[in-house]
């Protein structure tokens, strides 16, 4: 009885603590991110899906369309804000590869979000906050199952 209770409140403690880590940071000391958005959320259930062309765009819902990025860094060299996503996954379990998620930064071309995808090169300390912003949305193939997907997009900052 008291293995059943321990694992059960185990099993709801590890739900917790992730649903109430949906994004990721890695800074060195001194610097810091401002991130409007904390998940992104795509709804492949409602209309135009399945789409009659591939590949075809969606664009998630709710405030993560733009997310604004306010960095500090006082990295006194060169350095790099670089991103990387989680697998896109459904409450069914169903999943999505994660370079499927392609990002624009400040009107840029549109990135695939593989293993730490560059974002924005700088030299030297910011001088104080400086705003970016990244649009985001899904590149669909085909082989979607229809729902809806969330996902954790994963920022680190770092020497070059």
């Amino acid at each position: 009885m008291n293995r059943r209770l321990a694992t059960a409140l185990l099993s709801v403690w590890f739900v917790l603590a992730f649903a109430q880590l949906p994004l990721q940071v890695t800074f060195p000391n001194g610097s810091a991110l401002q991130v409007s958005v904390q998940q992104i959320d795509f709804d492949l259930s409602k209309g135009g899906f399945p789409p009659r062309e591939l590949p075809a765009y969606f664009y998630p819902d709710g405030d993560s369309r733009k997310i604004r990025l306010k960095l500090f860094s006082n990295i006194a060299e060169a350095w790099v804000l670089a991103a990387e996503v989680t697998p896109l996954t459904s409450r069914s379990g169903v999943w999505l590869p994660p370079e499927r998620i392609e990002v624009k930064v400040d009107g840029g071309p549109w990135l695939p979000l593989g293993s730490r995808t560059r974002l924005i090169a700088g030299y030297g300390p910011t001088g104080g906050y400086q705003e970016h912003w990244v649009r985001v949305r899904l590149k669909v193939v085909g082989d979607e199952p229809a729902g809806q997907y969330q996902g954790v997009i994963v920022f680190s900052l770092s020497r070059l």
